[in-house]
């Protein structure tokens, strides 16, 4: 009795793993298709991994209002000077590593063309 319980429970094991490798097979060209197919489908979420952009498009600052907006932007950094030039930002001078992400998030918002890190850390 052992024996054919045994034979039957090896059966129902080979016939559980049969039918689960043809689910591991790689795709190929024609599988790849109807993926890009079902993506193309009216009623089909397509989802990337970008952002979603919001608003419209970033406008850059003319050099007048850069010029004064980075006076205020760069005055808690002594030590750091920025000019503009046609829409570009250069930093020159030196600024402990602490202090940079929140220099950088302050000329960037003036939303500039570029911005040239020449910076010294300290």
């Amino acid at each position: 009795m052992k024996n054919v319980s045994f034979k039957l429970l090896l059966a129902a094991a080979s016939l559980v793993a049969m039918s689960y490798l043809p689910a591991c097979k790689s795709k190929t060209a024609s599988d790849a298709n109807a993926d890009s197919a079902a993506a193309q489908l009216p009623d089909t979420t397509v989802m990337t991994d970008q952002p979603a952009a919001t608003g419209g498009p970033v406008t850059i600052s003319p050099d007048d209002s850069l010029t004064n907006n980075l006076k205020d932007a760069t005055k808690d950094f002594p030590g750091v000077t920025a000019t503009v030039n046609n829409g570009e930002v250069t930093l020159t001078g030196t600024i402990s590593r602490d202090k940079l992400p929140q220099l950088l998030q302050n000329v960037n918002a003036l939303h500039p063309k570029k911005v040239n890190n020449n910076l010294t850390i300290q």
